[in-house]
């Protein structure tokens, strides 16, 4: 009492060093007591330090104790409770889950950021699962929840915590857990009820274990999208040696695209997705046909309009006229595609004779244009002629450097805004410009627009 007297007259006295020792002299007497049985010297116990010191008086079942001096030196009071816990649970081998949670629960409570999933595994591990899962329903942190779960047993619970997370890394960990541990039906069902589960799974099977994602359409009854998948495949699927040599009948391309289309026809809904799948199945063979007889692969995998234009292209009208009735091509496509493909083979007999067969229904404005892409104007100038509309006439004549047809036509048409945009068109040509300022000066004067 003199000593702790004499400390409010000194200035210089370091009062933390006399607070320190005091602490230390009282732990030391507490853990000197016969019923502890830990006698130490100061200097042993710098040496030992506090937290072995707790260590030491857990492992020898002196939880209050620990607890007391860990709350009086302001150390961490969770490794004493959790010691404690693991300790009942291991001693209350009889108690029943019920009573033994909420004694649990009355110490842990009153530590905060206590590991419930760490007292949980050590009542798995003592044959506690029930009090294990009981007790991982307090523990805050899913990434240690969720694994614990799983490992316990628990998958579908933990499928449910993992998804309420809505941590997608902890979801892959439960389905990859699931899967190489439950039968293939087990697992789909676990997965079918959850949207995060099944979509995330969907997402990884379709890149890396599509026979697997079509066993879970299939048991799913989800024709559709296995129908979807399987024709999406057929998209990858590189080209047989059959196909290759024309013989594709039997090839895995078209036998994905046959499954695909079977699937499709299932439902009424999916009536166009069927007649797609049908209808490219048949361009396939086709495509395969063509190329097996032309010894050329360069058809597999083009639009109808494609194929079409090569068998002109290369002079097989037969082979294109089959094409157009099998896929019901309109009368003015056919025309397109007809006029293009003469021209790019510049078969101008042939592009003559077909003009000559009847009105083209698609007018002769393609038939020029096909002839000037062709970079033919002579050809070009056979249409210009028999195009109906001025301004049509006026803009060709204007593409194929023909100024004064131009202008005529233009004049015909009497449409200012057109010779103006003519004139622009022959910028560099004097005489050019001069005519067309001339013709829109006496359309003016005559009330023209």
């Amino acid at each position: 009492m003199v000593g702790l007297f004499a400390v409010g007259f000194d200035s210089h006295f370091q009062r933390d060093r006399f607070r320190e020792m005091c602490q230390t002299l009282r732990v030391l007497n507490a853990v000197r007591h016969y019923e502890i049985g830990i006698p130490l010297s100061i200097q042993q116990y710098k040496v030992l330090t506090a937290p072995v010191l707790i260590a030491r008086l857990i492992n020898a079942f002196q939880h209050l104790l620990a607890l007391r001096i860990s709350e009086y030196i302001s150390l961490s009071q969770e490794t004493v409770v959790m010691h404690w816990a693991c300790a009942k649970i291991t001693a209350a081998s009889t108690v029943q889950d019920g009573p033994l949670l909420e004694l649990l629960l009355e110490k842990l409570k009153a530590c905060k950021g206590i590991a419930y999933a760490a007292v949980a595994a050590h009542a798995d591990r003592k044959s506690r699962r029930k009090l294990a899962t009981m007790l991982l329903e307090y523990e805050p942190r899913s990434s240690e929840q969720v694994p614990l779960l799983a490992s316990m047993g628990e998958e579908d619970r933990a499928l449910v915590k993992a998804t309420e997370s809505g941590d997608t890394d902890l979801v892959y960990l439960v389905i990859f857990h699931i899967w190489h541990r439950k039968p293939s039906l087990e697992f789909f069902s676990m997965i079918q009820a959850k949207s995060l589960a099944r979509d995330l799974f969907i997402t990884y099977a379709r890149n890396y274990d599509r026979e697997f994602l079509k066993d879970f359409y299939l048991s799913a009854g989800q024709l559709q999208e296995l129908a979807a998948l399987l024709w999406r495949e057929s998209w990858e699927h590189t080209k047989s040696p059959l196909a290759q040599k024309g013989s594709p009948l039997q090839g895995p391309r078209l036998k994905l695209i046959d499954q695909a289309h079977r699937l499709f026809a299932e439902t009424k809904e999916h009536a166009f997705e069927s007649k797609a799948a049908e209808e490219h199945a048949k361009l396939l063979r086709l495509q395969h046909e063509l190329e097996a007889s032309t010894k050329q692969a360069i058809f597999v995998d083009s639009s109808v309009s494609d194929t079409i234009r090569t068998c002109i292209v290369l002079g097989n009208h037969r082979a294109a006229q089959k094409i157009r009735a099998e896929f019901k091509v309109s009368e003015k496509r056919w025309y397109w595609l007809k006029v293009f493909a003469l021209a790019t083979i510049r078969d101008w007999d042939a592009l003559d004779k077909f003009s000559k067969e009847k009105k083209p229904p698609i007018g002769y404005k393609p038939f020029v244009e096909a002839c000037i892409e062709a970079e033919d104007n002579n050809e070009a100038l056979k249409y210009i002629g028999k195009l109906a509309d001025p301004h049509e006439r006026a803009e060709a004549y204007a593409r194929i450097g023909m100024a004064k047809e131009a202008a005529e036509a233009a004049s015909q048409a009497k449409d200012g805004e057109l010779l103006g945009r003519l004139k622009l068109t022959f910028g560099q040509n004097t005489a050019a410009t001069a005519l067309f300022d001339t013709l829109r000066d006496r359309l003016s004067l005559q009330g023209g627009s």
